[in-house]
């Protein structure tokens, strides 16, 4: 069980007994700063969608728009799975932060970023580069974290499985 107790101050006073916290501080914070910046990376690219898509080719008119909406329904879902299996140690949901990542939005990220095709603005280069750095840095940090929560709770749970000698 967990035993904490608060302060009129709001602050923790007591400890943990029995289990340790193994959420990553550095994923959070990068979490945390990332869910802060997706609004400007949302507008940046917006802006720059607005501004050139007169002026793009017939392909990318389509292209653009829904790559751009896909980025930002996953950037939601990637956030929101990434607090959530952090902050309480779920591995399931940190995996769907983790695979989302590596698999869709690194790869459309990349895409927007060095597409040669459409117009890139300076803008978005700087908005897409910025996010690229969040999305590499909350996957290596995320692996990582993975690993240790899975080992962790492998090893809470071969204690719970063995029996205790009489």
């Amino acid at each position: 069980k967990q035993v904490v107790s608060t302060q009129s101050t709001g602050s923790l006073t007591g400890c943990v007994s029995g289990s340790e916290i193994i959420s990553s501080l550095p994923l959070q914070m990068s979490l945390f700063y990332n869910v802060y910046f997706a609004p400007l990376w949302f507008s940046g690219i917006a802006t720059s969608l607005f501004l050139k898509h007169e002026r793009l080719p017939a392909v990318y008119k389509f292209v653009t728009p829904t790559v751009l909406c896909i980025m930002s329904i996953l950037e939601a879902i990637r956030l929101y799975c990434g607090y959530v299996g952090n902050l309480k140690e779920r591995v399931p949901e940190l995996a769907v932060f983790w695979m989302v990542t590596l698999v869709l939005q690194l790869p459309l990220c990349l895409f927007s970023l060095l597409n040669t095709g459409a117009i890139v603005l300076p803008l978005e280069v700087s908005v897409q580069v910025i996010l690229l750095l969040f999305v590499l840095i909350e996957l290596v940090v995320s692996t990582s974290s993975i690993s240790h929560m899975t080992s962790v709770q492998e090893t809470k749970f071969s204690l719970l499985q063995t029996p205790e000698p009489e």
